[in-house]
């Protein structure tokens, strides 16, 4: 099994565990994080070292991440697995899944690529190099059927998880001190590109509500100190609360939140927090992105995808600055009927997110270990 980020770490950790309470024993073995080291999995190597974003940033890469795919290939080699799983990170695991399966061995691709979104060709790629797709999102595995791929919908695994009981919200409002959150992002190069503008979108709306409260919560002690760093900088005497929970405890209690787009907007989906979801990258990849018409959808954050329309406010790269998002906080903060109108959206949408993700997941694996 071989997750490349942290998301792909906690995601690939669920379905560790849910095959060793299976009735077959299994032994684990790949790139992984600390939770699936949790769960059982023996380390080739660390997860950290894939986790690279963008179609430039990868370039830069390159090199480093040659190297090390080719230890690891040859690591993989040497414990001779009967099924390969690749959790997300599809430009290093459909390689790989590719490289193994010419050698015999069954493969998966836990989270369908965003062919949906850009880059549709990579279909073909899917088709040659993966025995079976384990979709997180509805629509998924019908859009893959189409392009010859074998692919079953296990569910996401944010609806699997209880939300926390929002508490508070109300009262909050009431005295007008809503609270906001601010989440930049889980990488070091995201929160570098998207934390100066939220930053500055919190010291913007501060000036024109005062009694705005703020707080944000971070996925490491290295992710928290940088955007404290920034927060110091680009928002100098703003008081911003430094949560010591998750950010999924955060969004159960704030009223609004300004996001980075990806998966914590599911998060905040799920935990009916009405959101700001911006997205910057690299100029060089959004210029690639652009003159190559790789985007196929007019949306980028998750919610808006799986509603189909806008449902929450994006902002897309030059827009990404602290006086448009400050606005568009502002915009949901003076219309309470806009937010709960979000909320409700919101509570349909989760609902369409499946159970027992871990379960679905490891059967799907288990069976296709069966067939091979």
């Amino acid at each position: 099994m071989v997750a490349g980020e942290a998301s792909g770490d906690r995601l690939g950790a669920g379905l560790i565990s849910a095959l060793r309470a299976g009735p077959v024993e299994v032994d684990v073995a790949g790139v992984a994080g600390p939770a699936m080291r949790e769960a059982g999995c023996r380390t080739m190597l660390e997860s950290s070292e894939f986790a690279v974003m963008g179609l430039a940033e990868i370039v830069r890469h390159l090199p480093r991440l040659w190297m090390l795919r080719r230890r690891l290939l040859s690591r993989l080699g040497e414990f001779r697995p009967d099924i390969f799983i690749g959790v997300d990170s599809p430009e290093l695991n459909l390689g790989l899944a590719g490289r193994l399966k010419r050698r015999g061995v069954r493969t998966v691709q836990y989270v369908c690529p965003s062919i949906w979104a850009w880059r549709s060709g990579r279909a073909r790629r899917i088709r040659r190099n993966c025995d079976r797709v384990l979709c997180l999102l509805p629509f998924e595995p019908a859009l893959l059927r189409e392009k010859g791929v074998e692919a079953v919908f296990v569910g996401h695994p944010i609806a699997d998880r209880q939300a926390p009981e929002r508490s508070g919200s109300l009262p909050r409002a009431r005295r007008g001190d809503l609270l906001v959150a601010l989440l930049p992002g889980s990488r070091n190069s995201e929160i570098s590109r998207i934390g100066p503008p939220i930053a500055r979108a919190a010291a913007w709306l501060a000036e024109r509500r005062p009694g705005v409260r703020f707080s944000t919560a971070a996925a490491s002690g290295q992710a928290r100190e940088q955007f404290s760093a920034i927060l110091r900088r680009f928002a100098p005497g703003v008081d911003v609360l430094q949560e010591p929970g998750s950010a999924r405890e955060l969004l159960a209690r704030a009223d609004l939140a300004a996001a980075a787009s990806g998966t914590v907007t599911m998060e905040a989906m799920v935990c009916g927090c009405p959101l700001v979801a911006v997205y910057r990258v690299v100029p060089l990849t959004a210029w690639i992105a652009r003159v190559f018409r790789l985007l196929k959808t007019p949306h980028v954050a998750l919610p808006n995808i799986l509603a189909g329309r806008k449902l929450v406010p994006e902002l897309l790269q030059e827009q990404v600055r602290g006086d448009t998002l400050g606005a568009e906080l502002l915009s949901l903060y003076e219309d309470p009927g806009a937010r709960d109108a979000m909320r409700a959206e919101f509570a349909r949408l989760s609902e369409s997110l499946g159970r027992d993700v871990n379960d679905r997941a490891a059967q799907a694996v288990l069976a296709l270990a069966k067939a091979g």
